[in-house]
């Protein structure tokens, strides 16, 4: 039976990445890395934005799925930067290009000036899955959701028309990769802001959502609730303003690993 080693959100940090792979005794053979026991790797996505060495991570990852020592399923930081890159039938990127979003992506657009090869791993990424059942167990980005698994199947590259289908906000195919990619959120009550780990006041919170959440106030649905005290405090313990729809997680279900959630 092969053996799983799940690695969640890199975004750059090649250096770490290496170190950890280096570290569950993983041997590096002329930038491939292979285990001896056969162990292999399974990447929660979120590869790119915000670090330092985007593309020698993009080339680790690559060169371990090419060579079947690796699988990889897609994050929103890749999907997003797909919605970025692409254009729509009204001509219009299908993500905007304000200033939010090109925050958002400027350390993968400053390491890869050249569009030729930027495009080139735009279309790597189409080809990857969101989500993998291997049985033994079960990896998406954000949230397991079989409902959204179920009508996702079946619909090949990420790309095109596909990938427009699924970038219009206000859609039901927007909202259906978003169950996936983002997860479900609660708004809390009207007058309450929060402050997230990078400094954005926000008046939604990520939820646990695994479990039910019926009669839940905010602060026990958040996850993961904030360490520091003060920004802890301003999640109310009051019921959220509403709340998208989750299912408990099956508890006879395979074990489902995600990463996404800073902790």
């Amino acid at each position: 039976m092969t053996k799983f080693d799940l690695i969640g959100d890199i975004h750059g940090h090649a250096e770490e990445l290496l170190h950890l792979l280096e570290k569950l005794g993983y041997r590096n053979r002329s930038g491939i890395h292979t285990h001896p026991s056969g162990r292999k790797a399974v990447f929660l996505g979120d590869f790119i934005d915000r670090g330092p060495k985007i593309r020698k991570v993009l080339q680790t990852v690559r060169g371990m799925i090419d060579l079947g020592e690796a699988l990889a399923i897609l994050g929103n930081h890749e999907v997003n930067a797909m919605r970025f890159q692409a254009i729509g039938r009204d001509g219009e990127f299908l993500r905007p290009h304000n200033a939010k979003n090109i925050h958002q992506h400027k350390a993968t657009l400053d390491q890869f000036p050249d569009p030729a090869e930027w495009i080139e791993w735009i279309q790597w990424f189409a080809g990857l899955p969101l989500s993998l059942d291997l049985g033994g167990l079960r990896v998406v980005h954000a949230c397991w959701s079989e409902t959204a698994i179920r009508e996702l199947s079946g619909i090949g590259r990420l790309e095109g028309s596909v990938l427009e289908a699924h970038s219009r906000e206000g859609t039901s195919g927007y909202d259906t990769i978003s169950q996936l990619l983002n997860g479900p959120e609660g708004v809390l009550p009207d007058g309450y802001t929060h402050e997230t780990a990078d400094g954005t006041m926000r008046a939604e919170i990520r939820v646990k959502w695994w479990l039910d959440l019926n009669g839940t106030t905010c602060r026990e649905a958040v996850f993961p609730c904030p360490s520091d005290p003060n920004r802890r405090n301003a999640i109310p313990e009051l019921p959220p303003k509403s709340i998208q729809a989750t299912f408990p997680h099956p508890q006879n279900a395979p074990p489902t690993f995600f990463g996404h959630y800073a902790l």
